[in-house]
């Protein structure tokens, strides 16, 4: 991918967070003109604004805003002087605008393929998410078939779990919802044990009775886990929206804490960009 409007549209079809770095200004000599992008991932480099170290920096800067995983759009502005900070032969000066784009739609990973994940799969059909359910057992995974207007659902896909858990977790989505509902209480352990580790969760719900909930939190706090980190669970899932026993039941309240979990995730990044506005002016 050579260009970056292609890379663009790949990045919009693929729900892929990137930034866009643009040159705005330009005085004196420099590589290329006012107009020149590039577009970075966390995965390849699309187009050129001219190389050398300008665009190596520019790269890492890129990198470093991707590396924070934020849930909302930024954009800032940074003035570079060729010669005297970059040794670059140009000498002249050049503005580089840099937008960064999250991925609109959140990514759900639910690690069990059985009823209630199934049940999950139908509503996060009609959600803004692009959801990932995971299982060792391929008959249960076929079970999950979920059509929107007579096609299959775009944004639904399974995947055969992998034999190392924290490989698997450590490869998800940034700033995931997670969801465990596996076939083993053992497994069940080590994916939240991943998932705790990797700290990025926006969500990570535990399917459970209130004492396999306690025995999983004594666990963890004896494998080290702060009071914070274990805050981050929520076990048993759906509670907070009450009592539920049938499948379809159990997911819709579990739905609805993501959903809202979501939400609140959003405002607090609101309110941080505006509390570092404030400050800026």
């Amino acid at each position: 991918m050579n260009r970056w409007l292609e890379a663009l549209n790949y990045c919009y079809a693929q729900d892929q967070a990137y930034v866009l770095v643009s040159v705005t200004d330009v005085k004196g000599s420099a590589p290329r003109g006012v107009g020149s992008r590039m577009l970075i991932t966390q995965k390849f480099v699309a187009d050129t604004i001219g190389g050398g170290q300008l665009e190596f920096d520019a790269i890492a800067q890129a990198q470093a805003i991707l590396s924070q995983r934020q849930i909302v759009a930024s954009a800032s502005t940074q003035l570079y002087k060729l010669g005297p900070e970059l040794s670059q032969c140009c000498g002249g000066e050049v503005t580089l605008h840099y937008e960064y784009h999250p991925g609109t739609l959140f990514p759900l990973i639910v690690f069990g393929a059985g009823h209630v994940a199934q049940a999950v799969a139908l509503i996060a059909a009609e959600l803004p998410c692009h959801a990932t359910i995971i299982d060792s057992r391929r008959e249960w995974l076929d079970k999950v078939k979920v059509k929107k207007n007579n096609v299959s659902a775009d944004n639904i896909k399974t995947m055969l779990a992998e034999t190392n858990t924290f490989d698997m977790v450590e490869r998800c989505a940034d700033n995931a919802y997670y969801l465990v509902m596996t076939h083993s209480h053992e497994l069940d352990f080590e994916l939240i044990e991943a998932i705790l580790t990797r700290g990025d969760s926006r969500y990570c719900g535990l399917i459970a009775s209130k004492s396999k909930a306690a025995r999983f939190r004594s666990r963890l706090s004896k494998k080290g886990f702060t009071e914070s980190e274990l805050a981050l669970l929520t076990a048993p899932i759906g509670a907070s929206v009450g009592s539920a026993q049938q499948p379809m039941e159990i997911a819709v309240a579990v739905c609805a804490e993501v959903l809202s979990s979501r939400a609140k995730n959003l405002e607090e990044h609101k309110q941080a960009e505006q509390l570092v506005t404030d400050k800026a002016g």
